[in-house]
């Protein structure tokens, strides 16, 4: 899935450097159009480099040949680089605190209790909820220990924070949990969930396409990458329809509760609630 994501994403990029102009392209365009055609090595590299070949998430092309390049990362006036290090390590650790959660509670609350029918309608809905969060916590430890793998190796420099000055590493970061569990919006959530799947979405269909058709048509080409099943479609769609619908709520209702802060907290209490 993920080598379907680079190829495709090479096959834009240029198509965006060889046959479009340049005031047709957006500015992120811009910076991952290519006008030459990898060769066969270098190609054949970024499909199956090692830091993603498992799990992800999609690294662009311009990215990884200014990975192999040395490019990636600049250098101060003392030719020293931003060392990786700390960034890699807090996420490894992350990963492995997920990965004791899978070990040590998943067994305890196994999916097969929601077959119980000794549970009252709360507790099952209480099992539901917490059964969902055991399985995005299988997501966040593949994808924080693949960001951290893409960080040692040297790869995921996106810049320097304005306020502290300190570099961030986020260029392959695909989750963010902690957005993930506090949104307040499905729109929220997708944001910090697969954040390389929904970059990807976003440069070859979400901007690509008219602007009426753009969230039915990023939501249809995501259930036709997971695959043929029909769960796939009946899921993606009925996420098009809550995003629209999430999108009209906001921008009708939200206005009216920014006049006071409790109404305000209200708000985010029901919108916490009914996003999750």
């Amino acid at each position: 899935m993920v080598c379907v994501q680079k190829m495709t994403t090479l096959a834009f990029s240029l198509h965006d450097g060889r046959v479009k102009k340049e005031e047709e392209l957006t500015p992120l365009q811009k910076r991952e159009a290519i006008k030459r055609v990898p060769g066969l090595i270098p190609y054949l590299s970024y499909i199956f480099h090692f830091q993603s070949i498992l799990t992800g998430p999609l690294s662009f092309y311009t990215d990884y040949i200014n990975l192999t390049n040395g490019t990636h990362i600049p250098t101060d006036a003392k030719g020293k680089t931003p060392d990786p290090t700390s960034s890699a390590t807090t996420k490894l650790v992350k990963a492995f605190f997920f990965m004791l959660i899978i070990a040590l509670v998943e067994p305890i609350f196994p999916v097969s209790m929601l077959d119980r029918t000794d549970l009252n309608p709360v507790a099952w809905v209480v099992l539901f909820w917490f059964c969902f969060m055991l399985q995005r916590v299988t997501y966040y430890f593949a994808w924080y220990f693949a960001d951290g793998i893409y960080n040692l190796s040297g790869f995921g420099f996106s810049g320097f924070d304005e306020n502290t000055g300190e570099t961030k590493w986020e260029l392959a970061t695909n989750v963010f949990a902690w957005k993930v569990e506090s949104a307040q919006s499905l729109k929220e959530t997708l944001d910090a969930w697969n954040v390389g799947t929904m970059g990807w979405l976003r440069r070859i269909a979400f901007d690509r396409v008219p602007k009426k058709f753009r969230t039915l048509s990023t939501y249809v080409l995501s259930a036709w990458w997971h695959g043929i099943f029909m769960g796939y479609y009946l899921t993606f769609l009925g996420g098009a329809v809550m995003t629209l619908g999430g999108k009209g709520f906001r921008r009708s209702f939200r206005w009216r509760f920014l006049s006071s802060p409790s109404l305000k907290f209200f708000y985010d209490i029901v919108t916490f609630i009914g996003t999750k």
